[in-house]
């Protein structure tokens, strides 16, 4: 039997996180969020008061298949499993069964896996962004770059904040401001994401406007703060978060990939810390940090054992 597993993890592990989604999404009731996108899907646009229009393209897309909760939910499910399908070829680990526990330590990755909200295509696109990153620092081509560009473009169609990751993974490797690749992939990636620029301008700005000068005015309590930091445990174990943590500031990246990873995650923990001071910052704003998240960790346990 253990040989059995042992020879086919990779597809059952796949065909039973898919399967239990299936069954998740069927008979969960909507959140309130996922009904807000379901009214998004009823009227599709470049864009919407706080979004990008990605969400309510897969909810439009899940409701062409099937009825009920699973049509609003059925492409966010495909988008998660494709999430961790992506990671662990990021990853290509010699320990398959190591890389599926640190997955199924991920308590984000189970509670709201199957929600129809940005936050699941978000990861990802972030997970393709680095798979597309990966293969361009080795190979600057014009086809990964004009695929780094569309990885950029998808991750900004999905939800504002997701440049973060693509600045933290500059930043990471700022030399690359010095090669005309990268400027090019800009370009490229503006021109596509060109169609919702000019829904803002149409609608006067306003999802900046919203998200930059009107969302979370209220006063600084010190709560914000401590509920970020122990949001930041909970989504990501909540006892795995831990190590989850542990392995992003202390494990030694050895180059410009795991570097880039290790930047994204720490800049995330860091950039929301920072932003808790101004008002009230929700656990899930820090999702696209799961993945690198999960890459670092397995390589962190790999070469500790005893962890």
């Amino acid at each position: 039997m253990n040989h059995f597993i042992r020879a086919n993890a990779r597809p059952l592990f796949y065909a039973t996180w898919f399967l239990l989604g299936i069954l998740q999404a069927t008979f969960t009731e909507l959140q309130d969020d996922e009904a807000y996108y379901w009214v998004y899907a009823h009227y599709l646009d470049w864009g919407y008061f706080d979004h990008p229009p990605m969400i309510a393209l897969l909810i439009k897309w899940s409701g062409w298949l099937f009825g009920g909760e699973l049509g609003v939910r059925f492409f966010i499910l495909v988008a998660n499993t494709l999430t961790l399908y992506i990671t662990e070829k990021l990853v290509a680990p010699k320990n398959v069964l190591l890389f599926y526990a640190v997955v199924l330590s991920a308590a984000v990755l189970q509670l709201i896996g199957y929600w129809a909200v940005p936050d699941i295509p978000l990861l990802l696109f972030t997970a393709v962004f680095f798979w597309a990153y990966k293969r361009w620092v080795q190979n600057f081509s014009l086809a990964n770059t004009m695929l780094f560009a569309l990885a950029c473009a998808l991750i900004m169609y999905t939800k504002y904040h997701g440049a973060l990751v693509i600045v933290f993974t500059i930043l990471s490797n700022y030399k690359l401001l010095l090669r005309w690749q990268l400027w090019a992939a800009g370009v490229i990636a503006l021109l596509l994401f060109a169609p919702h620029l000019y829904w803002q301008y149409e609608h006067s700005w306003i999802s900046f406007r919203y998200h930059l000068f009107e969302n979370n005015v209220t006063p600084y309590r010190l709560s914000y703060t401590l509920e970020y930091l122990g949001g930041q445990l909970l989504i990501a174990g909540p006892l795995a978060g831990i190590i989850f943590w542990a392995a992003a500031f202390t494990y030694k990246t050895k180059n410009h990939f795991e570097r880039a990873l290790q930047f994204t995650a720490i800049g995330f923990a860091l950039f929301f810390f920072v932003s808790s001071f101004k008002g009230r910052v929700e656990a899930n704003w820090t999702a696209p940090a799961i993945v690198p998240l999960l890459v670092l960790t397995y390589y962190f346990v790999e070469q500790k054992g005893g962890w």
